[in-house]
């Protein structure tokens, strides 16, 4: 059975990423960049002249922004309204979100709760491949709560949606999945990855937490087997003060996440004067993922409805 988890008692490795960030913070920029490895994307052509200085800086640097504003939402008692912003200009494919994702909330080899779309392009206007890292949008008015009876989905008040994973389990569970348009519920069909191998690995059967409750995958006591599932920007770790672990991993530089209540926040410095994708609101959602709509650096002729569904 789940148990309700008590916030202060959160296993130390988080405090720990809290103190890589500050170290993080109190570097240069060169000694960042060194130190993580990371380095945003630029376009000599299009970036400089196109995009907000800030996201000249290293992405190193930036996490370590985003990491102390979080903390600094956190510590004023305020209730935030979270949001994830994401440049696909900057993603280069490499999947560190996603193994990131599945090291943070096991999922088994049948789910996550996210995934990178690849789109490629022929030679006949250039060879290009675009990538886009896609997630539950933690709409306003999801679809997938209108779906199943009321009390089994809901909202906190940051805006994440949450499941009730005692109750959105069998039909139900499938219900919700079905509802969503952009299939970003996975059902926990209760397999692990090295369950046929002569020892299953610790790894995939810790304790973990999810929705504000501990829960374990070990085969005979996954209380998660057959419930519905899916992101929730890491709220376990937003809670303590810590960046949900996509964003704090992205290579690229291509996610952003912060306070939108927040007006000298990070997301709402590199949102001003950009174009911001619409179809997701077209389709009647309200996202709290939001993605911008430039064209590719020296190729106009990829379009942005190529990747974006």
């Amino acid at each position: 059975m789940a148990e309700t988890i008590d916030k202060t008692k959160i296993p130390p490795k988080d405090s720990g990423r809290r103190r890589f960030f500050h170290a993080l913070a109190s570097l240069g920029s060169g000694a960042v960049t060194g130190l993580v490895g990371m380095k945003m994307l630029e376009s000599k052509k299009a970036e400089a002249a196109e995009l907000p200085a800030v996201l000249a800086e290293p992405s190193g640097r930036l996490v370590a922004r985003m990491q102390q504003e979080l903390e600094q939402t956190i510590a004023s008692g305020r209730t935030p309204s979270w949001l994830m912003v994401v440049d696909t200009r900057k993603c280069i494919g490499c999947d560190a979100c996603t193994v990131a994702c599945r090291a943070e909330n096991p999922t088994g080899p049948g789910g996550n709760f996210r995934r990178v779309i690849q789109k490629e392009h022929g030679p006949s206007v250039g060879a290009w491949a675009v990538f886009k890292p896609v997630n539950c949008l933690q709409c306003e008015n999801a679809p997938c709560a209108k779906a199943v009876p009321a009390g089994m989905i809901w909202k906190r008040p940051d805006g994440i949606v949450e499941f009730d994973h005692k109750k959105l389990k069998g039909s139900y569970a499938s219900a919700a999945a079905q509802a969503c348009p952009l299939k970003l519920i996975t059902i926990d069909d209760g397999k692990t990855f090295t369950e046929s191998t002569p020892s299953q690995q610790p790894y995939e059967l810790r304790a973990f937490v999810e929705n504000g409750e501990v829960h374990s995958r070990k085969p005979g006591a996954n209380d998660l087997k057959d419930s519905a599932r899916k992101c929730t920007f890491c709220s376990h770790l937003l809670d303590i003060g810590v960046l949900p672990a996509c964003v704090s991993t992205c290579v690229g530089g291509a996610m952003y996440f912060g306070d939108a209540n927040n007006p000298s926040s990070l997301v709402q410095e590199i949102t001003q004067g950009r174009r911001v994708f619409r179809g997701h609101t077209d389709m009647g959602l309200t996202p709290r993922v939001i993605y911008f709509e430039e064209p590719m650096p020296d190729a106009a002729h990829i379009d942005c409805s190529v990747c974006h569904y």
